[in-house]
């Protein structure tokens, strides 16, 4: 049969003309290079030449096509000469086959960001005018607009079709307008309720209505961490501290959570956080979410602080929500002594009101790459106290104080190539009060705060944090990571001596097994870079 050479006359970069090629696919190459030729702009390239005795084929090039006359057929939605003002190119510029097809995607993205999913665009004629000019005619078929009537999960037990539609940003029964199935598809990984989110798509049903198409992996209904650390000084002593946290979540298929955290710190210190949300209240855009914490430091004192949040949901990335708070504070034996004239722990009640704001823009809830998550919270109110004073004889003096509080947590993932994320974030806690004892102070140090340093180990009413980590990411979500924090620490109003800038830095890594998620950290800092603090973490799916 022979081999045969398919030539380009003018010659091409892209194609190899001394390529022999064998007689039954010399149709093939044919049709690959005239391919080759108009996908380069070439749209007027025809067989030249077919010598059966050489065994070779001449293909003419001919000259780049340019764009004419575009001309839009069926168009009635919309103003056609609108709808060519939004294409990128222009009379007279280059025409290539991707720049056709290029021409066809946007014309149906705009059909299809109004909602018209259905509609379909082709090439009805390509007419020459004055070679190498080639008038463009798209015939358009518009058709109604289809309304979403399901959203259906592969994978998905627990939760709810109409959470999905809430989580999503979309409404059962509407137009699909503003259509991205990438922001989905990161609304349904942020919301924390799947493990992963593989695909979503567009079927049309039988009725010409929509369907949504989800393929993900529900996450497990729940999850129990079980941290343990160890810090060691540099005189060689050393203390085992820990903490447990349950977290219940969907619970019933409306992506209700509870959760419970038992902390155990040094120096007999001792917490307990009990919180419960329901994030989607009677299937509205509000939420409503209870929590309570207590704190018992050995026998100075014990504090129970009762809290009430309710929040509006403006977008599914964005809440705006209101607080108000109960603190009851009641002193220990050794609270009660007497240090400078008054009682060093008195019984005392607050009540505080705030608001605060929630961002969250990241890909994935709990192994995010790319995003940032913004939350602020102000809080306002007034504390009444009844402790003993000393003057001319011990008496009980009743007071009344006003208090505010402004906290704000930032954290921003960028990634860099393909593996490497960098985290960058910072923390800040004022506490504003003319008066204030220790229970009012916020604590600062350890693995959830400030790494490197003992956990509590600051009590401040101004405190703040920058921290810059690196990730290398091998499979998510197992990566290594090293950080440095940098912490600032206010006590020029307290009785301590340990106001400035406190530098940490460590290294350590997140693993994904059978068991589930193990991390693992080592943390110093630069006082004392001998006093390494170990921290392992343990959470498991149930």
């Amino acid at each position: 049969m022979g081999q045969w050479r398919v030539a380009i006359t003018e010659g091409h970069e892209m194609w190899d003309p001394d390529r022999l090629w064998p007689a039954d696919s010399v149709n093939w190459a044919v049709e690959r290079a005239l391919h080759v030729l108009q996908k380069d702009g070439y749209l007027f390239a025809t067989v030249h030449m077919t010598d059966s005795m050489a065994q070779s084929v001449e293909i003419n090039q001919g000259e780049r096509g340019r764009l004419g006359k575009l001309m839009l057929e069926g168009v009635k939605e919309f103003d056609p000469k609108s709808l060519v003002n939004k294409l990128p190119i222009r009379q007279g510029q280059p025409l290539t086959s991707n720049t056709l097809e290029e021409m066809l995607s946007l014309i149906l993205d705009q059909y299809a960001n109004e909602g018209y999913h259905l509609t379909a665009a082709t090439i009805q004629a390509l007419l020459p005018a004055e070679p190498p000019v080639l008038d463009v005619n798209i015939r358009v078929s518009e058709q109604p607009r289809p309304r979403l009537t399901r959203m259906e999960v592969t994978g998905a037990i627990r939760t709810r079709s109409g959470l999905l539609y809430r989580i999503a940003g979309l409404r059962a029964g509407e137009p699909l307008m503003d259509y991205d199935p990438v922001q989905v598809r990161s609304r349904l990984e942020s919301s924390g309720l799947f493990t992963y989110v593989d695909s979503v798509d567009l079927h049309i049903d039988a009725d010409s209505s929509l369907i949504m198409n989800v393929h993900a992996e529900e996450a497990s209904p729940g999850a129990f961490d079980l941290a343990l650390g160890y810090e060691r000084s540099s005189s060689g002593a050393g203390a085992l501290v820990g903490s447990g946290h349950l977290s219940l979540r969907n619970m019933f298929g409306g992506a209700r959570n509870v959760e419970i955290a038992l902390h155990r710190l040094p120096g007999q210190i001792s917490r307990i956080n009990v919180t419960a949300i329901d994030p989607y209240v009677v299937g509205l855009p509000l939420s409503v979410g209870a929590e309570f914490r207590g704190l018992q430091q050995d026998s100075t004192f014990g504090k129970r602080d009762y809290r009430l949040e309710v929040g509006y949901l403006m977008d599914p990335s964005t809440q705006l929500f209101g607080l108000v708070s109960r603190e009851l504070t009641r002193p220990g034996l050794t609270g009660l002594a007497v240090q400078g004239g008054r009682q060093r722990i008195p019984v005392a009640s607050a009540t505080l009101a705030g608001a605060g704001l929630r961002i969250r823009q990241v890909d994935h809830r709990y192994n995010p790459t790319r995003g940032y998550v913004l939350e602020m919270v102000v809080e306002s109110g007034f504390k009444n106290t009844d402790g003993q004073v000393v003057r001319a004889d011990t008496v009980s003096e009743q007071r009344r104080l006003n208090l505010s509080r402004l906290t704000a947590q930032a954290r921003l993932y960028r990634p860099h190539g393909r593996r490497r994320v960098m985290v960058t974030g910072g923390d800040f806690q004022l506490l504003h009060a003319k008066e204030f004892d220790e229970t009012d102070l916020f604590r600062f140090g350890g693995a959830s705060s400030l790494r490197g340093y003992d956990e509590d180990r600051f009590r401040s009413p101004f405190v703040t944090r920058i921290l810059l980590e690196y990730r290398y990411v091998f499979e998510a979500p197992t990566y290594g990571f090293a950080f440095v924090d940098v912490g600032y620490v206010d006590a020029r109003r307290t009785q301590e001596a340990y106001a400035g800038l406190y530098p940490g830095f460590g290294a350590g890594f997140q693993l994904n097994t059978q068991a589930g998620l193990i991390s693992f950290t080592l943390a110093a800092n630069a006082e004392d870079p001998a006093a390494v603090r170990a921290h392992i973490r343990l959470s498991l799916g149930l």
